[in-house]
């Protein structure tokens, strides 16, 4: 079914997936109709025809469902609207009034094709500047307009479809005419099955070469990015491929096209082949390039510790404390190799060792630099050991508009000793960059926890270190938190071992059965309400944390954020932008590094406001307000609750952890460790029937294709 009308206005538009209400003036009957999709940017004015069907909504009423839409010809009144819509700077109502009467129908017409014929007509309000300025932003919406329109048609919407026209502008159509394949080759958030779609439509063959290699190349991508391998195996990566060209195996023809163009993307080095062992080269490079580092490290000799002994019985003296013969032996291996590693899980005394590092470090006037993944991270690590630390990027200096990082081999750090806090979070990538910017005089000490997850990213980095006999390493197991009454670090190690224990409850490890996710609401809505605070005299917006094994879910982090808001900030006026309601005193988190705003991925602040207007909101982070505008916007979301993934790295007063019978593909030994060991004062885990259980016993978590450890012996 197709309508047509007149935008009376844009009720609302979500930026990130373009889905848009309009409110239309329909031609044939002159009524407003409401009118939903996904469109790019409309203004006032527009005259389109769309094509769906009628449909009414359960609150708002009738409306037209648009499944697909046409713009067309606008005429003089509803042009009149558009140029005045604030589309075009400088040109207000009157000054639009005098250009569509200087030439009607034919204005469009002249402002693409026969610009010249401007000068010759005298138009009141516009000098000669102010219309090249106008003519400019015309001829860049018209180009964008086309650009829009032709990847809104093809599913491309909302930021994916900005990202592309930010990046190749007026070439953007082209681009994609000659390889629609560009779009999953190069991350822009489309998967290999949409990039094909579009070919199809674009007629591209199915046998073509082209599908073939981009199939190929994106299972190498895919496989990494997805699910942390360096390489896939030669059989596996044919099988995912063929998958993702949904093509069968029995297809003897199309194999034989897969075989060829496989054997032709090894030859030509888009494909790095060891055996059957297949690589993306540049993470071959990568996985390499960190081997090759080490080795070199570990060919140096240890260096001499003189005066090891007598400057640290000076800081037991000044401290009152002894440390015991394995934390000894961490400290003198830290100041007598030029590549260790201390590993350990929470209370074992990670922290004091470090402590006594820097101490020795700087009676010995050796420069220490400190740093570690994340924000929190290094904040944490900064308090603990009273002394600066950066996150990783910013410790190399990635520069926010080529994504490269300004610390490299020609351009190293300067520094006798760097620690690396929470190195199990640390992935290929940012390993090779960082081992390169370190000059080989340095000692670096990586200190982390093994038996946490492992990098969002690629590779298996710090437990790959850690299986190769050459790298002094000492793994701290003694836990000395447990003496001062808290039975999480206690817990937390049986768990690891896969040992229930007994009893589960204790003075600080809590556990809370429930049959249903609406029990486990209440529960939840229980001890928000009274029961955190009976424990801990805390701010629950700053020092609890809610954490979930998935987003989705009925209790996954989605559907639990939206619970919590209202629970915790539902008095404050919500506005809604960007497709979320957000409202003053809301607790959200940066969800990607901002090096001009100085915000990084897994920053945690408090909204100070919000500007529904100007699609703008402050949010407050520890010592900054920082402004989002537009776009921006869309690297916030709500922080009540957060994955256990995200939460990697941070220490937090008070937990609860919500463990779902729908998370049973995530309940694993090492996520429930990682969780609880999140807590420093009180933990509560909330249990539907058997999932705690089923955590504890379940430790095979997914093997991650790597070669380091091979490399590295």
């Amino acid at each position: 079914m197709q309508i047509q009308g007149t935008i009376k206005n844009v009720t609302y538009q979500n930026p990130a997936n373009g889905f848009t209400v309009l409110k239309v003036v329909i031609s044939d009957t002159g009524k407003v109709a409401v009118v939903t999709g996904n469109f790019p940017a409309l203004t006032p004015g527009e005259n389109l025809r769309f094509e769906g069907e009628w449909g009414r909504h359960p609150k708002f009423g009738e409306q037209f469902k648009a499944s697909g839409f046409e713009i067309l010809k606008t005429g003089n009144s509803n042009l009149r609207d558009y140029l005045a819509s604030g589309l075009f700077r400088g040109i207000g109502p009157k000054t639009a009034e005098r250009l569509v009467e200087a030439f009607g129908d034919a204005l469009p017409e002249v402002l693409d094709n026969h610009p010249e014929k401007l000068s010759e007509v005298k138009i009141k309000g516009i000098t000669p500047k102010k219309m090249a300025e106008f003519l400019a932003s015309w001829q860049e919406a018209r180009l964008s307009r086309e650009t829009m329109l032709f990847l809104y048609s093809h599913g491309i919407v909302g930021s994916t479809a900005k990202r592309l026209w930010s990046t190749y502008g007026e070439d953007t159509i082209p681009k994609i005419k000659e390889n629609p394949y560009l779009l999953c080759e190069e991350v822009w958030g489309i998967g290999f099955a949409s990039a094909d779609e579009i070919a199809m439509k674009l007629g591209l063959p199915k046998d073509s070469p082209m599908r073939f290699q981009a199939a190929l190349l994106y299972s190498l991508q895919e496989s990494s990015f997805n699910e942390g391998h360096v390489y896939l195996p030669k059989d596996a990566l044919l099988d995912r491929t063929l998958k993702n060209l949904r093509i069968d195996s029995f297809d003897d023809d199309a194999v034989q096209i897969l075989m060829e163009q496989f054997e032709g993307l090894c030859k030509n080095g888009r494909i790095t082949r060891v055996g059957d062992d297949c690589f993306y080269p540049s993470m071959f490079r990568a996985e390499d390039s960190v081997a090759r580092n080490i080795a070199l490290r570990l060919q140096r000799n240890t260096l001499p510790t003189e005066g090891f002994e007598q400057y640290l019985v000076s800081w037991e003296r000044e401290h009152k404390f002894s440390f015991d013969p394995v934390q000894r032996q961490a400290i003198q291996m830290a100041l007598s190799h030029k590549f260790s590693i201390v590993t350990g899980g929470p209370g074992t005394g990670k922290t004091t060792i470090l402590k006594g590092i820097l101490h020795l470090a700087n009676q010995m006037g050796e420069s220490v630099l400190l740093a570690a993944p994340t924000g929190r991270a290094a904040k944490r690590m900064e308090s603990l050991c009273g002394a600066p630390a950066k996150t990783l990027h910013r410790l190399l200096e990635m520069d926010p508009v080529s994504k490269k990082f300004n610390r490299n081999v020609g351009n190293q750090l300067h520094c006798d000793l760097l620690i690396v806090d929470e190195f199990s979070m640390v992935d290929t990538w940012l390993a090779s960059s960082l081992l390169e910017a370190v000059s080989l005089r340095a000692r670096i000490l990586l200190v982390g926890d093994a038996d946490q997850l492992p990098s969002v990213g690629p590779g298996n980095v710090l437990n790959d270190l850690l299986q190769c006999p050459k790298i002094p390493s000492v793994r701290l197991q003694h836990i000395f938190r447990q003496a001062s009454g808290n039975d999480i670090a206690d817990k937390a190690a049986k768990i690891n071992q896969g040992i229930m224990p007994a009893p589960i409850d204790g003075p600080n490890f809590h556990f809370m059965p429930y049959e249903t996710p609406e029990e486990a609401l209440g529960i939840l809505q229980q001890l928000i309400t009274t029961g955190v605070r009976s424990k801990l005299d805390i701010d629950l917006k700053s020092d609890l944390q809610i954490l979930a094994p998935m987003r989705k879910g009925p209790l996954g982090v989605f559907e639990l954020n939206q619970f919590l808001q209202r629970l915790m900030n539902g008095s404050a006026q919500k506005f809604k932008i960007g497709g979320t309601e957000w409202g003053a005193g809301d607790r959200v988190m940066q969800t990607t590094n901002n090096y001009d705003k100085n915000v990084f991925n897994g920053d945690v602040g408090i909204v100070f406001n919000v500007k529904k207007d100007k699609s703008a909101m402050t949010v407050f982070f520890d010592d900054k307000t920082v402004d989002y505008e537009g776009d921006e916007i869309e690297d916030l979301q709500l922080a009540y609750a957060c994955t256990i993934h995200k939460s990697q790295g941070s220490e937090y007063p008070a937990v609860i952890v919500i463990l779902d019978s729908s998370h049973y593909v995530m309940l694993q030994r090492n996520l429930l460790y990682t969780a609880i060991t999140r807590a420093k004062g009180h933990v509560w885990v909330l249990s539907a029937p058997g999932a705690f259980h089923q955590a504890v016993r379940n430790n095979r978590s997914t093997r991650r294709f790597t070669r380091l450890k091979e490399r590295l012996s």
